[in-house]
């Protein structure tokens, strides 16, 4: 029989809710993928975007390009912080936030994931992984160097 509960690792679990604050879940459970992609559907709160901004240091050129939005949306975004992003900007956002918690889960804490992220990497051709974050293919990348980091293939 196949097993169609998939969840995320608790430790990502703790680290997506961190960067995404709290997420819709039933008490005590760790977070499923079938309520990530609830709340992509819904979408997040705009607010989500300046708190990710805080918690991974970036800056408001580094922000806007990796959620492809331009920098009057995200001011315009900050100053109405309820307001839903649309669920392809929310997908855009779990995925971020879902490698950053992969990477902080490996490297044992944020601030390693986030020193990762902003770093050359020899086997993602000398570009940073937050560059190849911006599309799925990328993401793919940067989750395969993680995967070998994982278990030992360093490249």
């Amino acid at each position: 029989m196949v097993n169609l509960s998939y969840t995320v690792p608790m430790q990502n679990s703790h680290a997506i809710e961190d960067l995404l604050g709290p997420l819709p879940r039933p008490r005590g459970s760790a977070t499923r993928l079938p309520e990530l992609h609830d709340v992509v559907g819904r979408g997040l709160p705009a607010s989500v975007i300046l708190r990710i901004e805080r918690k991974l240091q970036l800056s408001t050129a580094e922000i806007v390009r990796i959620l492809e939005i331009s920098a009057s949306t995200r001011k315009r975004f900050n100053r109405t912080p309820r307001k839903r992003l649309d669920p392809a900007l929310s997908d855009r956002i779990v995925r971020l936030a879902s490698t950053v918690a992969e990477a902080s889960d490996l490297l044992g804490d944020r601030q390693k994931a986030v020193e990762w992220f902003k770093t050359p990497i020899a086997a993602l051709g000398d570009r940073r992984p937050m560059d190849l974050i911006t599309s799925d293919p990328g993401a793919r990348l940067v989750r395969d160097e993680l995967g070998r980091i994982r278990y030992g293939h360093w490249a």
